[in-house]
């Protein structure tokens, strides 16, 4: 009956799924980024903070640790965070605001995922991707974190949507298009660039032996790859510390080819990818998945054997659960049309809501733990706030620098700059205006034999000890 529905009934049920999917993100809009990657959020949150008190200029991010300002570093290129800057600027600063823009960032990647699965198949596959790519755990929480994931999503399904209708439709200008979404995709996640493998793939389709002739896809592989590579190049030739600096390949290295081998890569993704799409969704992913004909569903399997290589190869070497995200499109489409395929079988329409239920009431359930807020982290934070001032750098006796972006001060991370040598590093920082240290709890991060903590004990005075945390001043 559904597929016999008036194109304006079609639409309403759309615009009923996408209504839905955005009330399932209203919850704990306005928390604060104490909470689930922590660290990710808050550094977030500063840099757009850092563009309105810093340097306005989208081009030049910067960060609040491994250095006084101008710290300028090597990541991303900050569309999110120049556009939650925007909005800091025109009405305060409030976190509500930094999580609306990944939110409107996530819905406008469900519309590409939408039209690219009624072009594939069907409006009722395309229902059921939505509300499958909607209702992932992940999706839901990382859609409405303070972090680059939406925007990279966005790009990364809008460069795929448009490079499927130049193929079809052979109009330039959405080969075009592609390419700056392709270049924005990868200017966000690099793993992103595994996209252009079923780009590949469905140009040799098109053009067999006559590929490398078409000068039209140099222009595009110029735009695609030749942008972001010159914004990385560009960036690392300003920053000023050298923590981010070329982190995608210290991390990734030569390890991609052997890591999925480690039991640690293995357990980490035994145990991540449930967490990401719930058990459910994985199963209907591997059901869909076997039904796929290579030949028909070309641009489809191409995509998804891609991301499969890029979870081995990149997100195996990481083990950071968030680079899972660039899964879930191509998740979502397969188990949508796997739902499709079941509901035009007998009783199929109550094996879907079954299913959609299970996987639903299985997200819902695990999410609050992501929204829990770390509220003695935000107390300390509050306790730095009072107790400095706003030009104070400080340095802090963790590797996790959440306590300065929270309590919007400057500084360092000790045992990090001249790791191992308390003296020759707390002389570095004095040289360089540190008027304060904080310790949190009993132990300096990386401080086992507590070397560093008898040093700053018996050097500096502590003017302040409450909430698991201690205050030395270092200077006048």
């Amino acid at each position: 009956m559904m597929f016999k529905l008036h194109k304006y009934n079609q639409s309403l049920i759309a615009i009923l799924i996408f209504f839905f999917i955005l009330t399932l993100r209203l919850p704990h809009l306005t928390s604060s980024p104490a909470e689930y990657h922590a660290w990710r959020q808050s550094d977030t949150d500063t840099i757009a903070r850092n563009f309105l008190e810093q340097r306005f200029n989208i081009f030049y991010p910067q960060l609040n640790y491994d250095g006084p300002m101008p710290n300028y570093v090597q990541l991303e290129f900050q569309i999110t965070t120049f556009l939650i800057a925007i909005l800091y600027k025109m009405f305060g600063y409030h976190y509500v605001l930094a999580r609306l823009v990944p939110l409107a960032f996530f819905l406008a990647s469900a519309w590409f995922l939408y039209c690219l699965a009624r072009k594939l198949y069907s409006v009722a596959t395309a229902w059921y991707t939505v509300i499958l790519y909607g209702t992932f755990p992940f999706n839901i929480y990382f859609s409405r974190a303070i972090m680059p994931e939406s925007a990279a999503l966005f790009f990364f399904i809008g460069s795929f949507y448009y490079f499927l209708r130049w193929i079809e439709e052979e109009r330039v200008g959405f080969l075009y298009l592609s390419g700056i979404f392709t270049a924005l995709a990868v200017s966000q996640k690099i793993p992103a660039i595994f996209v252009g493998i079923p780009m590949i793939v469905m140009a040799l389709k098109k053009y067999k032996e006559k590929l490398l002739t078409q000068w039209q896809l140099w222009v595009f592989a110029f735009i695609s790859l030749g942008t972001p590579f010159l914004y990385y190049s560009w960036l690392q030739a300003v920053a000023e510390t050298d923590y981010v600096s070329g982190i995608a390949m210290h991390q990734v290295g030569m390890k991609f080819m052997t890591a999925i081998f480690t039991p640690e890569a293995q357990n980490f993704l035994a145990q991540a990818l449930p967490r990401a799409f719930t058990p459910y969704a994985l199963r209907l992913f591997l059901l869909g998945f076997f039904t796929l004909n290579i030949s028909r569903d070309l641009p489809l399997v191409s995509w998804v054997l891609a991301m499969l290589l890029e979870v081995v190869t990149v997100v195996a070497v990481i083990k950071l659960d968030y680079y899972l995200l660039l899964l879930a499109p191509v998740l979502s489409l397969v188990g949508g049309k796997a739902l499709a395929f079941l509901g035009k079988m007998k009783w199929g329409t109550v094996w879907v809501i079954l299913i959609l239920f299970f996987i639903f009431n299985h997200s819902w359930e695990k999410l609050e733990f992501y929204y829990q807020q770390d509220l003695e982290l935000l107390e300390q934070a509050q306790i730095v706030q009072q107790y400095t001032k706003e030009d104070d750098l400080i340095v802090i006796g963790t590797f996790q620098p959440q306590l300065l972006n929270l309590a919007s001060r400057k500084g360092w991370r000790a045992n990090v700059t001249i790791p191992g040598d308390p003296e020759a590093e707390m002389e570095y920082y004095l040289r360089n205006g540190a008027r304060f240290f904080v310790r949190l709890k009993e132990q300096i991060e990386g401080d086992e034999e507590g070397v560093y903590s008898k040093y700053i004990q018996t050097r500096f005075p502590a003017v302040l000890v409450k909430n698991n945390l201690v205050i030395y001043k270092l200077g006048d």
